[in-house]
């Protein structure tokens, strides 16, 4: 499956596709567990339109392919993991450093990657300008990365 087709999927996914109708009168339903039909809590919607964002702006051509390594960090295996950047320092991959990272990619630039595309990125989707896609990309990236020890 292509980087983009595993996006998609994974956004679907996170949408709720698939959960089933509500039932109407004189009709039979079988039983649903609850996380199937139950409403998403804010931190779930935040995570789908990062989903969708991640999508629609282009980052999972660089960000989602694991058949061009080396042009981005894979956000697959980003969050929760340590990351060496320009200046020497290690740090830890969070929801911090990536909200961080996408109002200002200067401040934090990892080793071995070119700042160049992402800064183009940035200052093309104005992320500055709405803080309400930092929070739902953050929330995605950080939700699809391993577990945080």
């Amino acid at each position: 499956m292509g980087p983009l087709a595993g996006a998609l999927a994974l956004a679907l996914a996170l949408s709720g596709c698939g959960a089933s109708a509500p039932a109407t009168a004189g009709s039979t339903r079988t039983s649903v567990p609850a996380y199937v039909t139950a409403p998403f809590s804010h931190e779930q919607k935040l995570v789908a339109q990062g989903a969708h964002l991640v999508v629609s702006d282009g980052c999972s051509a660089c960000h989602l392919d694991s058949s061009a390594p080396g042009i981005a960090p894979d956000f697959l295996s980003f969050a929760g993991h340590r990351v060496k950047l320009s200046d020497g320092r290690s740090v830890l991959v969070d929801e911090r450093f990536v909200r961080a990272g996408l109002l200002d990619p200067t401040a934090n630039e990892i080793s071995g990657y070119d700042p160049a595309p992402m800064l183009h990125a940035v200052a093309r989707l104005n992320l500055d300008e709405h803080p309400e896609q930092v929070a739902e990309l953050a929330a995605f990236i950080e939700q699809i990365g391993p577990e945080t020890e």
